[in-house]
Order: C-alpha cells, then sequence, then structure tokens
C-alpha cells in the first residue's frame, strides 16, 4: 500500500484524521564514504536512501495510509576507510479520509 508521508502537522484541507495509531520508528545506514561509493556503482545499482524511507513506511499498521509528523535524525560514524550515515525517521501513522 502506498503511504503519504508528511513531514509537519497541518494536512491538507480536505483530509481528516480518522485513526491513530502508536508512533513508529526506523533506522538504516548508508555507506558514504568513497569505497562505498565506487563499491556501490560497480555492484548494483543503489536506492539505499528510498529503501530506508519504504522500510519505515512498512512498520505502520495496514490500516494506516499516512504517516503524519514525520521527524528525521542523523548521525555519521567513521570505522577505518569507511563511514555510515545512519537515518532516523520518526512518525505517528494515521488513517486519513477525505472530508
Amino acid at each position: 500500500m502506498q503511504r503519504m508521508i508528511y513531514t509537519g502537522s497541518a494536512l491538507p484541507d480536505n483530509l481528516a484524521i480518522v485513526e491513530s495509531f502508536n508512533m513508529i520508528q526506523f533506522t538504516g545506514t548508508v555507506e558514504i564514504s568513497e569505497r562505498g561509493i565506487v563499491v556501490g556503482m560497480f555492484e548494483r545499482k543503489r536506492a539505499d536512501y528510498q529503501d530506508i524511507i519504504n522500510h519505515f513506511a512498512a512498520q505502520a499498521p495496514s490500516d494506516a495510509n499516512a504517516i503524519i509528523n514525520v521527524q528525521v535524525s542523523s548521525a555519521t560514524q567513521a570505522f577505518g576507510d569507511v563511514t555510515y550515515l545512519y537515518l532516523t525517521y520518526i512518525g505517528t501513522p494515521v488513517t486519513l479520509a477525505e472530508c
């Protein structure tokens, strides 16, 4: 199911919250060092950032058609010549309906 993801609390005027669920969270990792970029180009097509968003959205209950108040936190960590970016997404799944 395709879910809408809103970073703010204000929804479009034609939508209303019908049901709200418990907050969800997902942390994903992307290698951002030069070595990671080269390996990614030659080994496979990388869509790491979109994969993280997709995994985050998959955490929502099946009845939810949107996630609101989404916040993103980031951190980096280096291990020798490899650097990783950690992205954490947090939000509230909801069921929206047109009003």
